[in-house]
């Protein structure tokens, strides 16, 4: 796939759809409003579909949990928003992201808004294979908040996983009140994106400067999607399975080189094990005719050909159980490097219970992020070894292991 179809998804699954179709670039090529599923499906023509969520549709917050396992995380954080949640928290779907001052971000969506609209996009072949927050595409800066403002409301990015979205007529009270919450952290600049729609704001609101500028939605949040790899939203019930042949094609050359890999270390084994069981058997023949001369007429070395050979036995055991280790850890790893982008995988090798990993990225951050994924899957741990910046790419060196090896 060379293209990526982006679905800007609403409240209201019955209205029409702002799609727009992107290089791996980020360079839109083509975009549409359109309720006609069937040209958007056409459009979506050897694309990967991601779908784009509206800061009025979902909760960005934070929560403060004392644990560091991520299974524990996702059971207690439902119990600890639920004072936060208007609905049951058994129909909300809780998306864990990152971990800043003790404070774990999480992103909150009523499994009703999902189901709708993955059941609608099913029905006409355009299942997304990722599912991001609008908010979390708007550039990021400091001392500042972005604001983007269209026909479809407005939506606030407030920090690297946080902000809010609503009606456009609620907009200047609602930023009256997050900025008086913020208290000492609060912006000192609102640049103020807006796209067919006048936000009739005022020049400063609480010492906040506002910055007006004209912009395209659709191209502004193409671009933030491209540079910042944001949440993910389609974890646990609604991780995508099977994603069929294509989602593979880009890893079948390094199945390959895995494969070649694990025969030949497979052979170098056998060849080993083969040269040994020669030296212990040259070594059998020149004790037993050592043993002979000393002792004329003495039976042979039964008990000791037997302990040698329960001893290669159990070099094979050991052999065959690092192999089950490793291929288990790939296991774990595989899906989150198949569904992960803005980095290439340059290398990869297996010693002593840890699998290590030759990345290149574009950026330091989308380093991090990778390491924060793995991290996150149950099981393995992840860390960044070392990282150094060639040119306009970064070249990466990360260590997984699994938990309790």
């Amino acid at each position: 796939m060379s293209a990526d179809l982006f679905l800007r998804l609403g409240s209201d699954a019955d209205a029409p759809i702002h799609w727009l179709r992107a290089g791996r670039d980020g360079t839109v090529e083509a975009e549409g409003v359109s309720d006609d599923f069937g040209a958007i499906a056409e459009a979506a023509r050897g694309c990967r579909v991601i779908g784009l969520v509206s800061g009025t549709d979902l909760l960005l917050t934070s929560v403060r949990v004392p644990t560091q396992s991520r299974q524990k995380l996702l059971r207690a954080i439902p119990y600890a928003l639920e004072e936060q949640l208007a609905g049951d928290i058994d129909d909300a779907h809780f998306v864990l992201g990152s971990q800043h001052d003790g404070n774990w971000a999480v992103a909150v969506l009523q499994t009703t808004w999902v189901d709708r609209w993955l059941s609608l996009l099913d029905e006409h072949g355009l299942r997304p294979e990722r599912l991001a927050p609008e908010i979390l595409c708007l550039p990021e800066e400091n001392d500042a908040w972005t604001v983007l403002v269209d026909k479809q409301g407005f939506q606030v990015r407030t920090g690297p996983q946080h902000g809010f979205g609503g009606d456009v007529e609620n907009l200047e009270v609602l930023l009256e009140a997050a900025i008086e919450e913020h208290g000492e952290g609060r912006p000192a600049h609102l640049r103020v994106l807006a796209d067919g729609v006048d936000p009739e704001l005022p020049t400063d609101i609480l010492g906040a400067e506002i910055m007006l500028e004209p912009t395209r939605a659709g191209t502004l949040l193409v671009r933030g999607w491209h540079d910042q790899a944001p949440l993910d939203l389609l974890t646990g019930r609604y991780a995508p399975v099977g994603q069929g042949r294509n989602l593979w094609r880009p890893w079948i050359p390094v199945a390959v080189l895995f494969a070649i890999w694990v025969c030949l270390d497979t052979g170098l084994a056998l060849l080993e094990q083969r040269q040994l069981q020669n030296d212990i058997a040259a070594v059998e023949s020149r004790a037993m005719v050592a043993y002979q001369d000393l002792f004329p007429g003495a039976g042979n070395l039964d008990q000791a050909r037997a302990r040698v050979e329960n001893r290669l036995r159990q070099v094979g055991a050991r052999g065959d159980s690092d192999q089950e280790d490793m291929l288990d850890t790939l296991r774990l790893v595989g899906p989150v490097l198949a569904n992960g982008t803005g980095f290439r995988l340059q290398g990869l090798s297996y010693r002593g219970g840890v699998l290590e990993l030759e990345i290149e990225t574009d950026t330091l951050q989308r380093l991090d992020q990778l390491q924060q994924e793995l991290d996150r899957t149950d099981r393995i741990g992840a860390e960044v070894r070392s990282a150094r910046s060639e040119e306009d790419a970064v070249q990466g060196r990360m260590v997984v292991r699994r938990q309790g090896s």
